[in-house]
């Protein structure tokens, strides 16, 4: 084989948690461009770009890991995807782009935030789900290493901080 299945399966758990970062650092960056998110005032416009650019970051990464995980399915000849089965891998796939693009979408059109609560809710919800499908991964092995911990406390952090901050919004 051309590929080396540990390769691959290393490079699959890297991408993984590099988009973990990232969605962190994301929901962070997202809760900072929230009008109203520190003491009633509005952000500027670059945290708009910020924002956006974040989640783009995110989306790319994510979109990384997929590809490894297609490479890893390849060294293993479906080994990995087996148990699942393709059909429901590639529905998750796809209900995870729906999802980010709907985000994407809010983010993009919410320059100086929401125009409502439908919208806050527009972005929050899909990205509580995917952050949830990420913080499940990690917090059930967060006893195996220090990296599933910190991980878990980021992702914790980080969502607890947008729901707070999208809460209290003006928007």
């Amino acid at each position: 084989m051309i590929l080396d299945a540990h390769v691959a399966a290393l490079l699959v758990r890297v991408t993984a948690r590099v988009s973990a970062v990232l969605l962190a650092t994301s929901l962070l960056v997202a809760a900072r461009r929230i009008p109203g998110a520190l003491l009633g005032t509005p952000r500027a416009g670059g945290s708009r770009v910020a924002d956006v650019a974040m989640f783009v970051a995110f989306l790319v990464s994510h979109t990384i890991h997929f590809g490894c995980v297609v490479l890893l399915a390849v060294a293993t000849d479906g080994e990995n995807i087996r148990d699942s089965g393709w059909i429901a891998v590639l529905a998750v796939g796809a209900l995870f782009y729906v999802g980010c693009f709907l985000v994407l979408g809010v983010k993009w059109r919410a320059a100086d935030g929401w125009a409502n609560g439908s919208e806050g809710r527009r972005e929050a919800i899909p990205l509580v789900v995917i952050w949830l499908v990420f913080f499940q991964a990690f917090i059930i092995r967060v006893t195996q290493s220090w990296l599933f911990a910190a991980l878990s406390a980021t992702l914790l952090y980080s969502v607890a901080r947008f729901l707070y901050v999208t809460l209290r919004s003006k928007s």
